[in-house]
């Protein structure tokens, strides 16, 4: 009798049997992982009550911030001295590109708009013009016999 039926096939699925007998209660592996568990759970919920611990933790993220800060503006320095630009300096100016872009646009619209406006204008004027210079149509005077 083959036992590939009951075998699991793919390797997900071999993946997750795995982790479901290796975390279950019944195994002593299990039993393990849940007494760690509980016992990280009960140290993390006491360090995020601690005064102290949320002092020394803030202050080394507070280092650690002001350290990139330095270090990037260290970095622009050099980079300024030597004449090439930063990474604020190319944010600077793809900012400006954007505004100029939109401006761009903006006027393109308004552009369109008024030749629009002088396209009316000018038709208006053409169709006043042509029934004033028109003279009325009279009807052809009838020639009587001699």
């Amino acid at each position: 009798m083959s036992t590939s039926s009951s075998r699991p096939k793919g390797l997900l699925t071999r993946g997750l049997k795995l982790v479901g007998r290796l975390t279950s209660p019944e195994t002593r592996t299990g039993r393990v992982f849940a007494k760690a568990e509980a016992g990280l759970t009960k140290v993390s919920s006491r360090l995020s009550e601690s005064p102290t611990w949320l002092r020394l933790s803030g202050g080394l993220m507070r280092r650690g911030l002001n350290l990139r800060i330095r270090r990037q503006s260290l970095q622009e320095k050099a980079l300024q001295a030597l004449r090439m630009p930063a990474a604020s300096d190319v944010e600077a100016m793809r900012d400006q590109v954007r505004r100029l872009n939109n401006q761009v646009e903006a006027l393109g619209s308004q552009l369109e708009l008024v030749v629009e406006l002088l396209e009316r204008q000018e038709r208006a004027s053409k169709a006043t013009n042509s029934t004033q210079e028109a003279p009325p149509i009279e009807p052809a005077a009838r020639r009587h016999g001699p």
